[in-house]
């Protein structure tokens, strides 16, 4: 016998279903506006192949025992959640979404397609589904669950305390009155963005470090460069996603795949090494320089060469194995891996297969070559890679940096496109994709599974600090990152323009904090050493933002 509350509820679910406002062909809930879709995108969803996080034609007969067949879990978040239902001939049906009874007759003039609201019967985390009856005889329906995504919510939703966060504003505003140029925190806690704050400008100061008459403000919306971000939200879901689809091995030599990868110790590297950061190279080489430690014969501003020099020439400084010594050559190498498999350069690959299917359209390489002007991209360093004219190199085009990537070797070396730096994106956009590594899709779009995702960020048995690429909270070693009280299941990455991203899926927690603090002036430190006066504050530093983000969820 259902109970009030449960006939209630029922009720609520038909008059949803009987409402023309809520009943549409799900094409029109995929993550992209169905005029805007490509015709490729369209067939997908019509071809029958598998969408979103759970994708199943019942009923089933496959097992023999009763109480298996025609059950399924999937993730969701309390208050949210859709399903989309191809009837097919049935007329009628009875689901069971974690033990609430929901039978459900459909006329003939709500069309073959349904969308059934079930946000007041989902809760947070693993969700249980149950096809318990189906009209008529030998009827068969299609049952998609689309992946969860990202809305609007409010401290108060997520149980966060207003006042812990206006503290956190207060401490960020108080560092945009001392100089620091600019920030935008996007803080999402089960599903629901609890705050997405701009903070400061976009554009502060001139090229002499000189504050503007008038700075521009920063917005929400505002394009940063990524940096070292990169590494994660472009080359590491490249991988995974192809580690995924079976065209990739990333136990496999890395010389499976770039048959030039050869001499000196290459053929026993391993693709899995550069993702540990452990194949034995060092950080970086300075292939924008002529006076680069290595010779002129690793002077490259030609991206092919580059690629090649990366493959055939760059020597190890050490053994493979062993603890992580952080390098930008083992992601150049997997940007180059990326490409050799796909057979198209690392952005077309990654906005074809990954960012435009996910409905991203600010998350890009090379901005400015795309449409996005430079008022959208927030400033980085004040007279090019010069550090306040220390450092001179024939390449570097001076004047504020502002829509290219600031990563002298991505940006001289490598067009703008490498796999260790170049990528732009939004807060809302990262945190979109950071999404990603909590549940392998957003929306329609399946990108790679939970086993991949375990995979890739449980910390390695070398080097408890990293996973495969990603940096990782565990044992508090990066609590400078993380903050202190970061579960430790927690990981992300930070960027070298002043990103920071930290998931946490102990607690249902994104956070992203985008600041553009290498927009500042070079500050002389003795004789011969300076830095950027933006490393010096509070929020260019992440650690205690973090903290006080978790404090504000007590």
């Amino acid at each position: 016998m259902l109970t009030g509350a449960k006939r209630l509820l029922l009720v609520s679910v038909i008059l949803t279903l009987s409402s023309c406002a809520a009943v549409q062909h799900w094409l029109a809930v995929s993550p992209l506006p169905l005029g805007s879709q490509t015709e490729t995108q369209r067939q997908a969803l019509l071809s029958g192949n598998a969408v979103g996080q759970l994708d199943v034609s019942w009923p089933e007969t496959s097992s023999k025992r009763a109480l298996v067949n025609n059950r399924r879990s999937f993730t969701a978040y309390r208050q949210q959640g859709q399903l989309l239902v191809d009837l097919g001939s049935t007329q009628a049906f009875t689901l069971s979404i974690n033990g609430t009874v929901l039978p459900i007759t459909a006329p003939a003039a709500l069309g073959r397609y349904l969308t059934l609201d079930i946000s007041k019967v989902t809760r947070d985390g693993l969700n249980q589904l149950e096809l318990l009856d189906i009209q008529p005889l030998g009827a068969q329906l299609r049952i998609v669950v689309p992946y969860p995504r990202l809305v609007d919510g409010t401290a108060e939703d997520a149980a966060m305390s207003v006042q812990t966060l206006a503290q956190l504003d207060q401490l960020i505003e108080r560092e945009i009155t001392m100089g620091f140029a600019g920030a935008v925190l996007l803080i999402a806690k089960d599903g629901k963005i609890v705050k997405h704050t701009a903070y400061g400008y976009a554009s502060r100061y001139d090229t002499s470090g000189k504050a503007l008459a008038q700075p521009e403000p920063m917005q929400t919306d505002t394009l940063f460069d990524l940096a070292s971000n990169t590494k994660m939200y472009a080359t590491n879901y490249a991988i995974m996603q192809l580690v995924h689809s079976g065209q990739l091995d990333i136990n496999l030599p890395l010389q499976h795949y770039l048959a030039e990868y050869q001499g000196d110790g290459r053929e026993q590297r391993l693709v899995r090494d550069l993702l540990l950061h452990n194949a034995g190279y060092e950080p970086e080489v300075h292939f924008h320089k002529p006076d680069n430690h290595h010779g002129a014969a690793f002077y490259s501003t030609d991206r092919a060469r580059s690629m090649q020099l990366i493959a055939t020439r760059v020597p190890f400084v050490r053994e493979r194995g062993g603890k992580a010594v952080y390098s930008d050559i083992d992601y150049m190498l997997l940007g180059l891996l990326i490409e050799r498999i796909s057979g198209m350069p690392q952005d077309q690959y990654l906005e074809q297969q990954l960012y435009r299917p996910m409905g991203l359209n600010h998350t890009l390489f090379n901005p400015l070559r795309k449409g996005i002007a430079a008022t959208q991209i927030a400033a980085t360093e004040l007279d090019g890679n010069s550090r306040g004219g220390r450092v001179q190199f024939p390449a570097d085009q001076g004047g504020v940096v502002r829509g290219t990537v600031h990563d002298e070797k991505a940006r001289y070396a490598f067009d703008g496109v490498a796999g260790h730096a170049g990528l732009f994106s939004t807060a809302r956009e990262t945190a979109e994709l950071a999404m990603l590594a909590l549940h392998g899709g957003y929306e329609l779009t399946p990108v790679f599974s939970q086993a991949i995702i375990q995979q890739f960020v449980r910390p390695s048995v070398s080097d408890h600090t990293v996973g495969l690429g990603w940096r990782t909270a565990v044992q508090g070693d990066l609590n400078w990152h993380f903050g202190p009280y970061a579960s430790a299941y927690a990981f992300g990455h930070t960027g070298w323009t002043g990103t920071a991203t930290l998931i946490d899926p102990y607690y249902g927690l994104v956070v992203v904090l985008l600041t553009n603090k290498k927009h500042s002036p070079i500050v002389a430190q003795g004789d011969d050493s300076y830095y950027f006066a933006g490393d010096q504050f509070e929020t260019g530093m992440y650690g205690s933002i973090m903290s006080k983000i978790y404090q504000a969820m007590q």
